[in-house]
């Protein structure tokens, strides 16, 4: 199971990372787009557990987890677009391991979890100095990067939310109730935003390859959200912007600057901490044997 887990992380920071050089599908405004996606997993899951899907109060706690750890950053991102620029998103987001470590701390689901505020803090740190923030000077600017910051918050709690709620329930019950949840919301907040422009041509973006390379991220999540600690699963937050650098690096060869080399050996630094420490569950289990 182990290694079953750790390939399955490889092949998602991967894919993440990598995923700027498949052609994103065009037709249809990007909450809609994902809308249709996340209704047509949900759709699919639901046929194939036969409806057999609990509804009630874990259904409904799984559902607003999975709003908070996929819809809503979508809505948020999308309209703080224009507010706040995508390398500052990104290095936003840079601080959902940050939000995990603390609150795990405060909880009991990893033993010692405070030893991961550290490399935590340093990766974040390795990233901002590779991507800069931007600050906004304008009160909507501000708002917008305030948002942002909300959504960052969102994800860290949602995700260790899902990890408490999905230990019983499969993977095919888990995608029918998020991907459903998250359909619906996403459709709603197209039509709010009055981007909801449906039309059958929009259908072939639905289906298309980039359609099924986030269909393949999706249920990697969601399998590794119940699977893989909190705290060593955000550190795909530091992953995927280390791995995507290194690509970029190795196919336009810019020049190196002293600011670049520390934040790489900063954010790997604080990837692999992350991913290394052995958490005081790890440490009880191994003293036994």
């Amino acid at each position: 199971m182990v290694r079953r887990v750790w390939l399955a992380f490889a092949a998602l920071c991967i894919l993440s990372a990598t995923s700027w050089v498949v052609p994103r599908a065009e037709g249809l405004p990007a909450l809609e787009l994902q809308g249709l996606r996340y209704g047509l997993i949900g759709l699919v899951a639901f046929l194939f557990v036969r409806g057999r899907v609990r509804f009630g109060r874990v259904g409904l706690r799984v559902a607003a987890a999975g709003m908070g750890f996929f819809g809503v950053p979508m809505v948020v991102g999308e309209w703080a677009r224009v507010g706040v620029p995508e390398i500052s998103r990104s290095a936003l987001f840079a601080m959902v391991p940050v939000v995990v470590v603390m609150v795990v701390a405060a909880g009991d689901e990893e033993r010692g979890a405070r030893r991961f505020l550290v490399p935590a803090l340093v990766g974040l740190g390795g990233l901002l100095l590779l991507l800069p923030l931007e600050f906004s000077g304008s009160l909507r600017g501000r708002l917008m990067q305030g948002a942002v910051c909300l959504a960052v918050v969102s994800v860290g709690l949602s995700s260790v939310w899902l990890y408490r709620l999905l230990r019983g329930l499969a993977l095919a019950e888990t995608l029918a109730v998020v991907g459903l949840s998250n359909g619906v919301f996403l459709l709603v907040s197209s039509a709010v935003r009055e981007e909801f422009v449906w039309r059958w041509s929009g259908l072939a973006s639905v289906v298309s390859l980039s359609s099924l390379v986030d269909v393949a991220e999706v249920v990697l999540l969601m399998w590794l959200l119940r699977e893989m600690m909190p705290v060593r699963f955000a550190a795909r937050y530091l992953v995927i912007p280390l791995l995507t650098l290194l690509e970029s690096y190795a196919l336009m060869r810019p020049e190196l600057t002293v600011r670049v080399i520390c934040g790489v050996v900063l954010l790997a630094a604080g990837a692999g901490m992350l991913l290394a420490l052995k958490t005081g569950e790890e440490e009880t289990m191994l003293s036994l044997r």
